[in-house]
C-alpha cells in the first residue's frame, strides 16, 4: 500500500488537500480505487518523522509545507534514501524556498503552490498522485518480490535477495524471534514462522519448525523423507507435508 502523509501548517489548506487526495484514491483513471491511504495529516513535523521511523518498510507519498513547518531539506533527502519508496511534493508560495529546493537538488516529484482554489493546481495534485502510484507499482511491487524483508530489532528493516535465503527455523523457548539462514550467515530476526509463511509464497513449511526457500531445494529424498538445499543443508519433511514437497519439484 502507498501511504500518503501531509505536513502543512495551514489547517484549511491541509483539509482541502486531504479531500483532494482522498477523492483521487476513490476516483481515478483506472477501474479500481488506488491501494493507498492517508495515514497522517498534521502540522507537527515530529508526528510525520515518528511515523516514518516506525514504518520504514512502507512506501510513502509525502506532501511537505517547506515554507512554515519544515525548512530542512536534508530531512526529506535522507528519508528518500532510508525507506523502501518515497515521493515528496513540496508545498510553497515562497520564491526563495523554491530556489532553495532547486539549488539543493532535492529531487521532488513536484513543487506546488498553495492555491487550491485554482483548477490547474488541483489537477496537478491529481496528476502527481497518479504518477506516484504508478511509480510505486512499477518500482516497488516488482522489486519487493525479489527481496526478503525482515527486522533484527523493531524499526530496523533489512532486505536480502530472496535467492540468498535458504531457510527459517523456530528457536526453542523464543516465540518472538526465528533464525534466518541466508548467504553463509545465521541471524535471529523478529517474527514467527506463520508470519513469514503467510507473507511469502516461496517459503514452504517442510516440518513444524522449519520454512525452506522453494527455489533453493535441489533434491528430495523419498526414502528418508528429507530435502536438500543448494547450500547443503538437509531438513526432514513431515509425513503430512511430503506430498506437497514432491509436487513442488514436479516429482512423482
Amino acid at each position: 500500500m502507498l501511504t500518503a502523509l501531509i505536513l502543512e501548517g495551514n489547517s484549511m489548506y491541509r483539509h482541502k488537500l486531504q479531500n483532494i487526495i482522498q477523492n483521487r484514491i476513490r476516483v481515478n483513471d483506472t477501474l479500481d480505487e488506488y491501494d493507498m491511504e492517508i495515514a497522517i495529516s498534521t502540522d507537527n513535523l515530529s508526528d510525520i518523522l515518528n511515523h516514518i521511523a516506525a514504518h520504514k518498510d512502507k512506501s510513502f507519498l509525502i506532501f511537505v509545507d517547506i515554507d512554515t513547518v519544515s525548512h530542512d531539506l536534508n530531512i526529506w533527502k535522507q528519508i528518500k534514501d532510508n525507506v523502501v519508496f518515497a515521493e515528496i511534493i513540496y508545498l510553497s508560495d515562497s520564491y526563495n524556498s523554491i530556489q532553495k529546493i532547486i539549488a539543493a537538488r532535492a529531487e521532488p516529484l513536484d513543487i506546488l503552490c498553495k492555491n487550491l482554489a485554482d483548477d490547474f493546481t488541483i489537477q496537478r495534485v491529481r496528476e502527481n498522485i497518479d504518477i506516484a502510484f504508478a511509480r510505486y507499482k512499477k518500482n516497488v511491487l516488482a522489486n519487493l518480490a525479489n527481496f526478503f524483508s525482515y527486522e533484527i530489532t523493531h524499526g530496523l528493516v533489512e532486505r536480502t535477495p530472496f535467492d540468498q535465503v535458504y531457510s527459517i527455523e523456530s528457536i526453542i523457548g523464543n516465540n518472538k524471534q526465528v533464525r534466518l539462514n541466508y548467504r553463509n550467515l545465521k541471524e535471529d530476526i523478529l517474527g514467527s514462522l506463520k508470519h513469514f509463511e503467510e507473507q511469502y509464497d516461496h517459503l514452504f513449511r517442510c516440518n513444524r519448525t522449519t520454512l525452506v526457500n522453494i527455489t533453493n531445494i535441489i533434491r528430495i529424498d523419498k526414502k528418508n523423507k528429507s530435502l536438500t538445499l543448494s547450500n547443503g543443508q538437509i531438513y526432514p519433511i513431515s509425513t503430512r507435508r511430503f506430498k506437497n514437497a514432491v509436487k513442488i519439484l514436479g516429482q512423482t
